[in-house]
């Protein structure tokens, strides 16, 4: 939220069962308009090529995220 309220436009990118969290979090900085990005959970126990898909998969959200909010 620091780098949010000094104007850099910023991507949170937290697991689904964690968005709930991500959005608290943003109000009480004082960001209600904050939009964390959920990604699949879980993420632990990936391969690193497993990783990289879901990189891949998630590379047009994270544009639109930092373009359009």
């Amino acid at each position: 939220m620091t780098l949010e309220n000094l104007g850099i436009p910023t991507v949170v990118l937290c697991t689904d069962p964690f968005l709930n969290s991500a959005f608290l979090h943003a109000r009480t900085f004082g960001r209600p308009d904050f939009h964390p990005l959920g990604i699949p959970h879980p993420l632990g126990g990936l391969t690193a090529d497993q990783v990289s898909v879901r990189a891949g998969e998630l590379e047009q959200a994270v544009i639109d995220t930092l373009t359009t909010y």
